[in-house]
């Protein structure tokens, strides 16, 4: 096929694509809380979609191999956004740099020694792939109201919204250094991760409004403006999609296939 597209391009990725883009331009021409619950949802429907990709790949191909996998054509398990061979978000999901805290040395890889130190063990605990902290990050950004009852807390809590304005700029960083490492380092494409990016970088200016706007969002609707005949049918999906990927986690072994060389990780002590 041309651009060497397989059938995954047009069953998964057009429709996908032409979806989002219809959910994008909605959320930038909505007013602020509208548009901050829309990409929650939608940022939490591929963080989701990207570890139930990760944790499968671990089960059908354990130990794999981003580089050389055991089985280059994905006969047992191909992701659904694995359509070309210059697009394989495999490739990229189960590289060393899809565990960021891992690869900055903040977090370690495991098993943790039952006498290792209690740092030891919370570096352990916090040793998730990039999705992970993607579900959190959305997580709040969907449900951000809840954050704004803490701003009553003296010194800290008038600062909330200033400061989960910073750690959307620090996402943004964090997804320009990804998109570099995706373009080229790992010299691929990546569906599930650009559509993160393009989320990422939407709720930064979107949270930069609603820090100056302090904590009067709280007194609007809780999800803005979003019509139920939207916000119910894509909260069920993306709860059920974290149902799903937690019963297929604890099924097996959990995704661990980013192994490289020993001096390829910035290394903590």
């Amino acid at each position: 096929m041309v651009l060497g597209l397989d059938d995954h391009f047009y069953t998964y990725a057009v429709p996908l694509i032409l979806v989002e883009t219809v959910i994008y331009v909605y959320a930038f021409t909505s007013e602020l809380r509208t548009c901050q619950a829309v990409l929650g949802l939608l940022g939490e429907f591929w963080c989701l979609a990207a570890l139930w990709v990760e944790v499968s790949l671990e089960h059908v191909y354990p130990g794999f191999d981003y580089e050389n996998p055991v089985d280059p054509e994905m006969k047992a398990y191909k992701p659904f956004c694995d359509f070309a061979p210059w697009a394989n978000c495999s490739k990229v999901l189960m590289s060393p740099k899809g565990r960021f805290l891992r690869f900055f040395g903040i977090s370690k890889q495991g098993p943790v020694a039952d006498d290792a130190s209690l740092l030891d063990k919370i570096r352990y605990f916090i040793d998730v792939p990039n999705p992970t902290l993607g579900v959190i990050f959305f997580g709040v950004h969907l449900f951000y109201p809840i954050l704004l009852l803490f701003t009553p807390i003296p010194i800290l809590g008038p600062l909330l919204p200033e400061l989960f304005f910073l750690a959307c700029c620090g996402v943004g960083l964090m997804t320009c250094w990804l998109a570099f490492n995706l373009i080229f380092q790992l010299k691929d494409f990546c569906l599930v991760c650009v559509s993160m990016y393009v989320a990422n970088f939407g709720l930064i200016p979107m949270m930069h409004s609603l820090a100056q706007e302090g904590s009067t969002v709280g007194e609007a609707s809780f999800f803005g403006d979003v019509p139920s005949w939207f916000l119910v049918p894509f909260g069920a999906l993306d709860f059920f999609m974290l149902v799903a990927v937690l019963v297929l986690y604890l099924k097996g072994p959990p995704a661990k296939a980013r192994e490289a060389a020993d001096n390829y990780y910035l290394v903590v002590a």
